[in-house]
């Protein structure tokens, strides 16, 4: 899928309106879904009357030129649309939509508006038949390892010492993007454990410059919640909520969880970069500013983040506008796959505590690649995370036994981005071998 396909779906996954977390096995369809559900199949294959099938507040962020050109581009990897195959109601209104097409299939969200038109709309995975047709973890396993690149995965229970059903370099350091955030997560769960922080204490929003995100745009006095910010850190892997909360929490204290929850490669991870001195360290100078900070021993690297403190934002040169990775195999945050094992794992066993509870609840806000099969297990949660050249994806499953499992696969490639759909496509196969499908 092209980088301006991903775009428009993005764009169209936008506009989803927050859904009930699950289907209901007694839910029925409502003859609305099913109508709209078959005007969507015509849009897909280029026909259709979007103006009378979608609400006009979809078309005014997506317009029908954007949602045909999105179209065209999955009808050119799959071929054409053949059929809605399943209808999953939420309820009246949201509804998991499984595609058939002619190479393979695709899952898509539908959620309609109060008149019945479609208001929210996006495919979020595509699955060409090669990928529909593995059965076997250890064929993705195979799949995961012909991708150029380096790629990692592993898919195992999470008790100490337990064999994984099928793994691929688990004891490979990768680069994870955001999936770095679990760390944060962490500490603050800790710190709320330990009595030192409460989910209601506030962080009052001053001089600390921020990326782009949902609070970097709020007036300065504005006071936002723990929790809030861990919801968005998560559900939407908010970088101006990461930012406010690694500050709040201390630098230190969060490369002091790195260990307890089973990082291996802790002192790659130190200092523990924000991601607005992650942008600066890649973005200014061309990478010059990333490169000398390579070349410091760990105390010069502390030192030199006062140094990339003081610079603005705004010397960020058109990082990323290429497309093309970045030092990612340098300048990053790492972890295995059997990494990020121990580390949901970690959260698994904390659900006794107050604090670890509420921790499962927010990483169950996004479900990720699972959220077609969300129903098939008792519990979901998820963290992601990806820049050119990197893609992450980790799912901490219960299953309907109490089972605890994780699922997770990160890829790397240095010379060129990576194609996220493949790997999400593979991700989602996982899952399905692992529901049972």
């Amino acid at each position: 899928m092209t980088s301006k396909t991903r775009a428009a779906l993005a764009a169209i996954a936008a506009l989803t309106i927050a859904a009930p977390a699950q289907a209901q096995a007694d839910t029925a369809v409502s003859p609305a879904l099913a109508r709209r559900s078959g005007e969507l199949l015509a849009v897909l294959n280029g026909g259709g009357r979007p103006d009378e099938t979608f609400a006009p507040e979809f078309l005014k962020a997506v317009p029908e030129g954007r949602l045909r050109e999105v179209a065209a581009s999955v009808r050119a990897q799959l071929g054409r649309a053949t059929a809605v195959n399943s209808i999953t109601a939420r309820d009246a209104s949201h509804a998991d939509l499984a595609i058939a097409y002619e190479r393979g299939r695709a899952h898509a969200f539908v959620v309609l508006a109060p008149d019945t038109r479609v208001i929210g709309f996006v495919i979020d995975r595509i699955e060409p038949a090669d990928i529909a047709a593995m059965r076997s973890l250890d064929e993705i396993a195979g799949a995961f390892a012909r991708l150029p690149g380096v790629a990692g995965f592993a898919v195992s229970d999470i008790e100490p010492g337990s064999e994984p059903q099928s793994a691929l370099e688990p004891g490979r350091p990768l680069a994870i993007g955001s999936t770095f955030k679990l760390v944060i997560l962490a500490e603050l769960v800790r710190a709320i454990d330990a009595g030192e922080r409460k989910w209601t204490d506030t962080v009052t929003l001053g001089t600390l410059e921020l990326p782009a995100g949902g609070f970097n745009q709020l007036q300065p006095g504005t006071r936002v919640t723990l929790r809030r910010l861990a919801e968005e850190m998560i559900r939407v892997s908010d970088n101006s909520a990461t930012d406010l909360l690694l500050h709040e929490l201390g630098r230190r204290k969060v490369e002091g969880m790195l260990g307890p929850i089973g990082f291996s490669y802790a002192d790659w991870n130190v200092p523990f970069l924000s991601t607005m001195e992650l942008f600066k360290l890649k973005g200014v100078q061309g990478g010059t500013l990333g490169r000398r900070y390579l070349d410091a021993d760990p105390i010069g690297r502390r030192q030199m983040l006062k140094e990339v403190a003081r610079l603005p934002g705004s010397a960020i040169d058109r990082l990323y506008a290429n497309g093309q990775p970045v030092l990612i195999d340098a300048l990053e945050w790492f972890a295995t796959p059997a990494d990020l094992v121990r580390t949901m794992g970690w959260f698994a066993r904390h659900r006794e505590t107050a604090a670890g509870a509420e921790a499962l609840r927010i990483l169950s806000l996004n479900p990720g690649p699972a959220a077609p099969l969300h129903e098939r297990f008792g519990y979901v949660g998820y963290k992601g995370g990806s820049e050119p050249g990197v893609v992450s994806m980790t799912v901490l499953l219960r299953d309907k036994v109490a089972r605890w499992k994780v699922v997770t696969a990160t890829w790397n490639d240095p010379a060129a981005p990576v194609d996220e759909a493949r790997f999400g496509a593979l991700m989602g196969r996982a899952l399905e071998i692992v529901a049972g499908g």
